[in-house]
């Protein structure tokens, strides 16, 4: 059984890609990779982000004050929108 190839993720969420980048200087290397992971693993309230029809991570949970602008972005139909988690909003799930 083959795998499908997997989808260069630079080239289809390019502006994802830069935001991430930004994201990381802001609050480190280590912070955002394990937000990413925490979404990529399905934990909600870590990372999201949309671009051109395309989905990586997790919602923010409804109770979450991003919620609402996710929902906004999503109904809008918005080109991107990247959402994380803050460091001082508390761990991040990542060891």
């Amino acid at each position: 059984m083959s795998k499908k190839p997997v989808a260069d993720l630079r080239s289809v969420m390019p502006k994802t890609a830069q935001w991430v980048e930004v994201q990381r200087a802001l609050y480190g290397r280590e912070w955002v990779n394990g937000c990413i992971r925490s979404a990529l693993d399905g934990d909600p309230g870590h990372f999201f982000a949309i671009e051109g029809g395309h989905v990586l991570g997790v919602p923010f949970p409804p109770t979450h004050p991003i919620h609402e602008m996710q929902q906004m972005a999503v109904l809008m139909g918005v080109g991107f929108a990247g959402f994380i988690r803050k460091p001082e909003e508390g761990t991040h799930g990542a060891n």
